[in-house]
């Protein structure tokens, strides 16, 4: 399928959320759909519902007219403890990379969510090749298994690029210290933490590239999370994504 170019200079109308409690018994907040105009493909709907899985979790989607699904993400809103997870991000194959961004607009679905449910935070699992899309949506990892911890400094140290060598050196004496200490839970946490710092930098740097998955790939996936108050910190970044996706949201 030929998919045409976007015009990037279509100025869309803005489309204002409104919310609701999911049902009479549940206090979980939620976007009523909204009519989102695509450049190409013209209206989307971007909706949210049950899951139906009995899992008591929803799924955002991104459809046609006709009820054909371009895109979607299952996440789980606990309203007691106020805490979010997200699950897979699926785009259909023929829409990704070209520029359609639904990744990004089901990213910003989520964040409504996070906001308007006043979670803290989000958590991912995100896959290896996922890693970098969730990064440049301000997502850090949050790695807590030894052995993501090891893939994660393997990667890095196995890294030539020049512009990395310092992370590598770093990577390789966390590496040491994992081995000396293989014993010792505690400093094996310890230095899971400081992993966490490294590869953090690690992705920051790697975004500034062009193509940072070709470039530099992880190996294995990890633990993710953004918070809200990272959200609110980088809110001007946001808010000029919704502005581009035609949705009237402010941070």
């Amino acid at each position: 399928m030929k998919i045409p170019s976007l015009n990037p200079n279509i100025i869309k109308p803005l489309v204002k959320p409104q919310w609701k409690n999911f049902s009479e018994n549940d206090t979980r907040r939620v976007f009523e759909d909204l009519q989102i105009q695509n450049n190409i493909l013209g209206q989307l709907s971007l909706g949210i519902r049950d899951y139906n899985d009995g899992f008591n979790r929803l799924v955002i989607e991104i459809k046609n007219a006709m009820g054909k699904i371009f895109g979607k993400e299952i996440i789980s809103i606990d309203s007691h403890n106020k805490s979010m997870t997200g699950y897979n991000i699926i785009v259909e194959p023929e829409y990704r990379q070209k520029h359609f961004r639904f990744g990004e607009l089901l990213r910003l679905a989520s964040i409504m969510e996070i906001l308007e449910n006043k979670c803290p935070f989000i958590y991912i699992f995100s896959k290896d090749t996922a890693v970098y899309f969730h990064g440049k949506y301000k997502f850090e990892p949050v790695i807590k298994s030894f052995g993501e911890r090891d893939y994660a400094l393997e990667t890095i140290i196995n890294d030539t690029s020049l512009h990395f060598r310092d992370l590598a050196i770093k990577a390789k004496i966390i590496q040491n210290q994992v081995k000396a200490n293989k014993n010792n839970a505690q400093k094996q946490r310890e230095l899971t933490q400081k992993t966490n710092y490294i590869v953090r930098e690690y992705i920051r740097r790697s975004l500034e590239e062009k193509n940072p998955q070709e470039s530099h790939p992880f190996r294995r996936g990890m633990d993710m999370m953004l918070d809200a108050e990272t959200i609110h910190r980088n809110k001007d970044y946001f808010n000029s994504l919704f502005a581009k996706h035609g949705i009237d949201y402010k941070i």
